[in-house]
């Protein structure tokens, strides 16, 4: 084990200033258990200076050109290049995964992320054209309209501290809002170190405030009115009480929470290409990924040599130093997250389950580490199939037919990734269409959140909204109707003043229009020859004429 110390100290950077605070924190190595570095903790008042920073900054921001925001998003992504390494080793010292993990999950998607928005932000400025349905407004030129908010919140999780942060300021700051970060405490450094990227490409001040915070001083900003959206990616408990104090103001807010995410195995799966999906599916991060597989549904007839693959390849993984570029595994990122994970195997285990492999601590090694762990014989009434564990266990349960396998990946108050392994194309889209989840990938599983033109989010007690890309965007802005009538008419057919007359011939208009016989439709048009002259006083005659395939398609 290496046990080389990484000392950082950092302060809180709010409008492009370093900002110090008497309030000290310190940052552990979940492999080595030496201290990282010590970093301010904000007070409530950098807190309200973080959030007034971003609200003054907002109207520039929003105003800024989209050619400017391109070369600061570019510049900032030259230069987390130049700097992946470093950063990559923050990651690696204050989250323990492997080198070689943190370049690919946090490093390069970060990167593909700023790229992303660099060529594409603008086109959520773009208004869309609004077509009318309703005859009677077909002269008019409609549009939506896609405005930022203002100051963003951003909270933050530890298990991705890089691609999870820059997922949610980028669709912030891409759509013209300016954001404050409260990260994890467990991470702050990568945090800072990711602001420092933003200072140097060129940000200006006050559009990305990082303030590392205790909990009263998150939930001062939480309910701050300044603050226009909150966006926390977490645990359920903790989002249910976002959500609460976020009614105070009416605060727009999305939730990415819990996941207990199924993978389906069927009789005609490629055994060996889906053991392997499944061993990396639930043991990449050390299984502390929100879209880990946390489950499988092995079709019977194919579960034992399913099983015996992923023990086999299980039991070749090799944990320890995440700096080791053979290490495949480092440790848990906390205690409390790795006595969580002992929990849930015991009750396993308690219950009947039978452990494949794996289970244990590993002797020797100073950090929060554990070995990866299958487990078999498991039903609904564990924690480990119902419960977010957020480590590296994969129970293995077997089912007979698809419809049990669809009912046993929807028995659970979580719905954010499935993944369905199957050669047969059929097969997947009639499953897909029946899972309740976010996002459905087949033979493969999770990489969708590393994909910034795809979505992520989910439904029940996932939360609510989406992140990434053109529809995460869309819950960050104000989408604004705007509709533009200059035709000539004094009056309009629906205004006052009322008649008898207006009554007959807004009944026979109904019958043209709605009415489903042709027949009918006919003698309407007839019967409203003498009102002609009053309708064309008051609606254009372009509405009738671009709207006659409409009224006699029936």
């Amino acid at each position: 084990m290496n046990n080389s110390a990484i000392w950082l100290n950092g302060s809180l950077i709010i409008s492009n200033q370093r900002v110090e605070s008497p309030d000290k924190a310190a940052s552990k190595n979940p492999a080595t258990l030496q201290t990282v570095g010590e970093f301010s903790l904000a007070s409530p008042d950098q807190c309200r200076q973080a959030v007034e920073a971003a609200k003054q900054a907002f109207p520039l921001w929003r105003d800024f050109p989209a050619s400017g925001k391109k070369k600061i998003f570019r510049e900032a992504k030259k230069i987390l290049l130049a700097r992946k390494q470093e950063i990559a080793e923050i990651i690696t010292a204050e989250k323990g995964s492997p080198l070689a993990e943190t370049l690919l999950a946090e490093i390069w998607t970060a990167l593909e992320v700023l790229d992303y928005y660099a060529r594409n932000a603008e086109k959520v400025y773009r208004p869309k054209k609004a077509r009318h349905h309703v005859l009677l407004f077909s002269h008019k030129k409609s549009s939506f309209r896609f405005q930022a908010l203002g100051p963003t919140l951003i909270i933050s999780p530890w298990n991705y501290p890089l691609a999870i942060p820059v997922n949610d300021i980028m669709s912030a700051l891409g759509t013209g809002n300016t954001a404050v970060l409260r990260p994890s405490s467990t991470t702050a450094f990568t945090a800072l170190a990711l602001g420092e990227v933003f200072m140097e490409a060129g940000l200006p001040p006050g559009v990305l405030n990082i303030v590392n915070c205790k909990i009263p001083q998150a939930e001062l900003m939480l309910t701050s009115p300044d603050i226009q959206t909150i966006m926390f990616t977490g645990h359920t408990a903790t989002g249910k009480k976002i959500m609460e104090l976020a009614s105070r103001n009416l605060t727009n807010l999305t939730l990415e929470l819990g996941g207990k995410d199924p993978m389906i195995v069927c009789a005609d799966a490629d055994l060996e290409k889906a053991a392997q999906g499944a061993v990396w599916g639930a043991f990449t991060n050390c299984g502390q990924s929100c879209g880990s597989i946390e489950r499988v549904y092995a079709a019977a007839e194919i579960a034992d040599e399913f099983t015996s693959n992923v023990v086999s390849l299980t039991q070749k993984l090799k944990v320890g130093d995440p700096l080791d570029p053979e290490t495949d595994l480092g440790p848990m990122a906390t205690l409390s997250q790795l006595e969580e994970v002992k929990s849930h195997i015991t009750d396993a285990r308690q219950k009947g389950a039978r452990v494949e492999c794996g289970g244990e601590g590993i002797e020797g090694l100073p950090g929060y580490f554990i070995q990866p762990t299958v487990l078999t014989a498991v039903d609904h009434s564990m924690q480990i199939m119902t419960e977010e564990t957020f480590g590296p266990v994969l129970p293995i349960k077997t089912f007979s037919s698809p419809e049990e396998a669809i009912s046993l990946a929807n028995d659970s108050i979580y719905g954010l990734t499935a993944s369905i392994w199957t050669r047969s194309r059929k097969a997947a889209a009639e499953m897909a269409d029946k899972i309740e989840a976010g996002s459905i990938t087949v033979n493969d599983h999770m990489f969708s959140f590393a994909e910034p033109n795809a979505i992520w989010g989910g439904i029940k007690q996932t939360g609510i909204g989406r992140s990434h890309g053109v529809y995460g965007q869309q819950e960050l802005v104000n989408i604004k109707y705007t509709s533009l009538d200059f035709n000539r008419k004094k009056s309009l057919i629906w205004w006052f003043p009322y008649s008898a007359a207006q009554k007959n011939t807004v009944e026979k208009a109904l019958r043209l229009v709605h009415h489903s016989r042709l027949r009918e439709k006919f003698k309407a048009l007839f019967a409203l020859v003498p009102d002609m002259p009053e309708i064309l006083s008051k609606l254009p005659l372009r509405n009738f004429i671009k709207n006659l395939p409409r009224i006699f398609s029936g």
